[in-house]
């Protein structure tokens, strides 16, 4: 089994992030060490509930547990305040209380609201990430960051509470739809552009080699789920170093919004790499070459191919609701080198047109 310490430094606080095949059937085993109450509640998504939810409640009953499934539709339609409203009602009429934890068992949208509901909650109880899609293994259910989308914009409305652990067991990806898995590779990719350029070299192969072999995927997990998990330890609040992980997010999630959530989020985060490897070349003097490579890797693992319909002045609307902007500057990401990245305070709008036009609009499928 490997294992990722992640310790949030002044607070006396600090988590397990598991990984190892097979996992999600040992659960009774790593949750013992948490010293939780039997009762639990496993919250999870209409399309992982029926893969996943009655064996894994069938575990936890088996160790002592009492788990109680509660189900909510996929995708980003259940990351809605209303959602969080009902859950939070059906956990009062089940008599949840301060100390009982909530395990999410899905994807990014599974483990945003899930968080964020137990952040709530009573002011508060524990829960456990449980994540089966290669995004949350490796981004979305590390670091505490939880929220629901409003009408206006995604992830407007959040908290940050960190898990009590993560638990990854890689086989959950043997069920993801191959579109699926190429929205987490936008993840790992990421990782490897702000962090880790011996990442990417491991990534430059066809995708699904990657997957293939259960060696492989694992190690690849544990490499940017650790990267994930080093930054947010460094700065757990987004106040400095965090950012950086918003490499691709920031026209990433314009785009998301402006498509009405019909583009996945890693497709998004592709399109925004793309646009931000484009401002690295002309802002923070990013090689061209490297810049060359970063594209190809990002084709490679299948990403960035087509658009939905968009309106490109929607698209910049979007971007000015940003939560990651200050004032009436827009903050991006960028790469002076591969691994090396920067922040640029105040990119001008009209190279940001630029890239929108050269890297998604006019090269889209």
């Amino acid at each position: 089994m490997r294992e990722i310490s992640l310790p949030l430094p002044g607070r006396d606080l600090s988590y397990r992030i598991l990984i190892d095949p097979g996992l999600r059937l040992r659960l009774p085993q790593v949750l013992a060490d948490l010293d939780l109450p039997g009762r639990a509640f496993l919250v999870t998504d209409t399309r992982v509930g029926t893969l996943y939810g009655a064996e894994v409640a069938a575990v936890l009953k088996g160790a002592g547990y009492a788990p109680t499934l509660l189900t909510v539709p996929r995708g980003e339609r259940a990351k809605t305040w209303p959602v969080a409203q009902r859950l939070a009602r059906e956990l009062l009429a089940r008599g949840a209380d301060r100390s009982t934890p909530l395990l999410a068992l899905g994807g990014g949208v599974v483990g945003d609201l899930t968080g964020f509901l137990a952040s709530i909650f009573m002011r508060g109880v524990p829960f456990i990430q449980i994540p089966t899609t290669l995004l949350a293994m490796v981004d979305a259910a590390i670091g505490g960051k939880t929220a629901v989308n409003l009408p206006e914009g995604k992830n407007l409305l959040g908290t940050f509470h960190q898990p009590r652990l993560v638990a990854i067991d890689p086989q959950f990806l043997q069920t993801l739809p191959s579109s699926q898995r190429r929205n987490g590779l936008a993840e790992v990719l990421k990782a490897g552009f702000i962090r880790d350029p011996d990442l990417l070299a491991r990534l430059d192969q066809p995708a699904n080699r990657v997957f293939k072999n259960e060696e492989e995927i694992t190690t690849v997990i544990h490499r940017a789920a650790a990267i994930k998990a080093e930054v947010v330890a460094a700065d757990e609040r987004e106040g400095g170093l965090r950012r950086i992980l918003n490499f691709g997010h920031t026209l990433g999630h314009a785009l998301e919004q402006a498509s009405r959530f019909r583009l996945a989020h890693g497709e998004a985060v592709a399109w925004g790499m793309l646009a931000a490897l484009y401002l690295s070349e002309k802002l923070a003097g990013l090689p061209v070459d490297e810049g060359s490579r970063g594209r190809r890797l990002i084709r490679q693992a299948g990403l960035a191919r087509s658009l939905p319909p968009l309106d490109p002045p929607a698209v910049l609307s979007a971007l000015t609701l940003d939560k990651k902007r200050q004032a009436d500057r827009v903050v991006f990401v960028l790469l002076r080198r591969l691994g090396e990245p920067v922040i640029e305070e105040n990119v001008p709008l009209g190279l940001i047109k630029a890239a929108l036009e050269e890297e998604v609009f006019g090269a889209r499928g």
